[in-house]
């Protein structure tokens, strides 16, 4: 049959059929592509949100793990869902598990309102599920799409800290002690109640409540070895190496446990008024604690401060005049920014929560 007797046989009207296929097909490719898309955006958004809900479960588990319940780490997943991130209740399904640090992809049991956290709890792994609308799909009759995302958070010693909450006074082992015993202690950083009391003479007379001197360090946390200077840094914009600044702003370096803690007397006529602003500004505090050590340099035998541990506390006052900071144990404190490690094994209240992935 000839080429032009088959045109001659078209039916009309079949280009219409094949353009409403063709439309038919890329609005479904569209809808594919945008809802698609759309799936995709809101599963990377509940997933950052399902991490952060997770780190604030851990963080209140921390502060009910003693006599608390799990209401309040219930609570803190769905206000922490629903005021941070915005998520509509209605459309979102989830369950919180305890899990254990050494062990997080398993379960020690859901996170009830009545019942009691674990006693081997260290962490929590909240699931979500969340159902959005969709744009095009609609059309052949797919409404909605649903997408989930998982969130585990333990919490461990902290092993290397950073960060603004950080204070360049450290106290030694035996001051840690004191704090610990007492919950509140005077720490006499300049050494004028001892002077005027005579404790160097009459140590007997120093009360439970006081950290004298010679358990306090001003600490360096620079990167490069060398002594503290003070400087004069509190409102610096930019980061600086001197005491003024860290007791503003905190240490932007990391510091690891087992690092040497260089420390130097400090000049007081700028420093008091850095640890004023820290008062009045930001008055919790994360102190390093030091052991006193020895090292072998050319043969010889030299003591350093090396750092143990870390304890946090909470500025009640500050007497500028006698150098004399007053400060409070902070027994269950979770710090952000910071790492766990093994630490010293010594029990301050002070926790790195992190993320498992």
């Amino acid at each position: 049959m000839k080429l032009t007797t088959l045109l001659r046989q078209r039916r009309p009207g079949q280009a219409i059929v094949l353009a409403a296929l063709a439309f038919v097909l890329l609005v479904a490719m569209l809808g594919l592509a945008i809802d698609g898309a759309n799936a995709f955006g809101q599963r990377r958004r509940l997933s950052n949100a399902v991490d952060a809900a997770a780190m604030a479960a851990t963080r209140e588990l921390i502060r009910q793990k003693d006599s608390g319940s799990g209401a309040a780490i219930n609570q803190a997943i769905g206000d922490f869902l629903s005021d941070r991130h915005g998520y509509n209740a209605a459309a979102l399904t989830w369950a919180a598990f305890y899990v254990e640090r050494l062990d997080p992809e398993g379960s020690l049991g859901p996170v009830t309102d009545a019942g009691n956290p674990p006693s081997a709890a260290d962490g929590v792994r909240v699931e979500v599920r969340f159902r959005f609308p969709t744009y095009f799909m609609g059309v052949f009759g797919q409404q909605d799409l649903g997408v989930s995302a998982a969130g585990t958070a333990v919490y461990g010693p902290l092993g290397t800290a950073v960060g603004q909450d950080l204070a360049p006074v450290a106290l030694s082992v035996s001051g840690l002690e004191i704090l610990k015993r007492e919950g509140t202690v005077d720490l006499d950083m300049r050494g004028r109640m001892a002077a005027d009391n005579f404790w160097d003479f009459f140590p007997d007379l120093i009360p439970d409540d006081v950290i004298t001197q010679a358990n306090i360090r001003h600490v360096s946390f620079s990167a490069v070895a060398g002594l503290p200077v003070t400087g004069d840094d509190c409102s610096s914009s930019m980061p600086v190496d001197n005491l003024t600044y860290w007791w503003c702003h905190g240490s932007p370096n990391k510091l690891p446990i087992n690092r040497e803690l260089p420390s130097a007397d400090p000049s007081w006529s700028n420093l008091n008024s850095a640890i004023r602003w820290r008062t009045n500004n930001r008055p919790l505090l994360v102190v390093p604690v030091y052991a006193d050590s020895l090292r072998f340099e050319g043969g010889t035998l030299v003591p350093y401060s090396q750092l143990v541990n870390f304890v946090a506390v909470e500025i009640r006052r500050f007497n500028r005049s006698q150098g004399v900071l007053t400060i409070r144990h902070d027994p269950n404190y979770a710090t952000s920014g910071a790492m766990i490690g093994d630490g010293s094994g010594v029990e301050t209240g002070v926790w790195a929560v992190n993320l498992t992935r």
